[in-house]
């Protein structure tokens, strides 16, 4: 299959299947869909979402199946938190996922499989 810029545009779009009807449970009542950020370049997706008052230790992301799911737990402990889950196409690599939390953001990074990224064909002079 060959792919170019706007193939990987319209994979991008896809792969997460419109994220407004994938949000599966929030239960933090301020947690809305404006929340959170998709971007996607040649190299994969990244989703970037606001997490105020929530560190390291209190974000999990996993992948259960074919849902990335991004829970928060509460620092005392009680039932407040959030658990969100946004389903992942088959184009990516979801062993080579990361995260990284700055200041209340979380940014969750998710490459493209290295048959679907986008490749230079050099053109030879014979």
């Amino acid at each position: 299959m060959f792919y170019t810029n706007n193939n990987t545009s319209r994979i991008a779009d896809t792969l997460f299947n419109d994220l407004n009807t994938i949000l599966k449970s929030s239960e933090i009542p301020d947690y809305s869909s404006k929340n959170y950020k998709t971007d996607s370049d040649d190299n994969g997706l990244t989703l970037t979402m606001n997490v105020p008052g929530y560190n390291k230790k209190l974000i999990n992301v996993s992948v259960d199946g074919d849902d990335l799911v991004i829970e928060g737990k509460s620092n005392s402990g009680d039932s407040e938190g959030f658990t969100k889950r946004f389903k992942i196409g088959d184009c990516l690599d979801v062993y080579n996922i990361e995260a990284n939390i700055v200041d209340g953001v979380l940014s969750v990074s998710v490459p493209y499989l290295e048959e679907v990224k986008p490749r230079k064909i050099e053109v030879k002079v014979k």
